[in-house]
C-alpha cells in the first residue's frame, strides 16, 4: 500500500502513530521506535504494510520511501511539510475517503520539482476548494454581503472582503486577478507578492 505521511504522533519509549494519507483512507497506524528511523517524516511518499493484530490499533510495517528530489530542497520541503499538516488536521475525523486527497498530493509532488512550491499550494488548495464545494464566487463580501470593490481582501478558505470589513488586515488583491485564478486554478497572472499572500491565507488553516 502506498500513502503520504501527514501526521505523526509521538508516544512514550520512542514510539508513535503514524497518520498516512493513502488512495482511499485515511490511517492512523502504530511504529515502534519510530523516531529512530529517518524516513518517518511528514510529507514523505512510502510504500507499506499494514499489520493487525486484534490490539491497539494496527501497525505499520515494511516501510520503503518512494522519494522526490526536490526533497533535499529545505524551501519546497518546508511548504510541502506545513500543507500536509494542514490536510492532517483537516481530516482528523474521517478514515474512508475519497481517492481525489491522494491524487491531489501525486500530482502536487511531481510538479514540484519545478514549480515555484507557493504556487503549487495554492493551486492545490483551489482544486480542494472546489471538490469538496466550497470554493466561492461571490461577488459580494462575506461579511456585509455588499459588493466588493476593485481590491479585495482574501481570508481563510479564500472567502472575500472588504479591506475594511477584515480588522488588522493591511494587504489586498486585485479582485479580477483573484478570481481569475480561482476560476481557472491557475496562478500564472499573479505576481510572487500576490501568491505570497494567498499562502499566508492558506496557512491559516484548510
Amino acid at each position: 500500500m502506498q500513502g503520504f505521511i501527514s501526521g505523526i504522533t509521538k508516544l512514550k519509549n520512542e514510539d508513535i502513530i503514524v497518520q498516512i494519507i493513502t488512495q482511499n483512507k485515511f490511517l492512523s497506524l502504530y511504529r515502534f521506535y519510530g523516531l529512530r528511523h529517518s524516513i518517518i517524516s511528514v510529507g514523505r511518499k512510502i510504500d507499506f504494510d499494514i499489520e493487525y493484530n486484534g490490539q491497539f490499533i494496527p501497525k505499520l510495517r515494511n516501510i520503503m520511501q518512494l522519494g522526490f528530489a526536490w526533497e533535499s530542497n529545505f524551501t519546497r520541503l518546508y511548504y510541502w511539510q506545513q500543507f500536509l499538516k494542514l490536510l492532517n488536521n483537516h481530516l482528523r475525523d474521517t478514515e474512508e475517503i475519497p481517492s481525489f486527497y491522494f491524487e491531489m498530493l501525486s500530482n502536487g509532488a511531481i510538479i514540484l520539482d519545478k514549480q515555484n512550491p507557493a504556487r503549487v499550494l495554492i493551486e492545490m488548495y483551489v482544486k480542494l476548494l472546489q471538490f469538496e464545494g466550497r470554493l466561492s464566487l461571490d461577488a459580494n463580501c462575506f461579511i456585509c454581503n455588499e459588493k466588493l470593490s476593485s481590491k479585495i481582501a482574501v481570508t481563510r478558505g479564500f472567502l472575500c472582503a472588504h479591506h475594511n470589513c477584515i480588522p488588522n488586515n493591511i494587504e489586498v488583491i486585485d479582485k479580477d486577478l483573484f478570481f481569475d485564478f480561482i476560476n481557472l486554478g491557475k496562478s500564472t497572472f499573479l505576481n510572487d507578492d500576490e501568491v505570497e499572500y494567498l499562502l499566508k491565507m492558506l496557512l491559516l488553516g484548510i
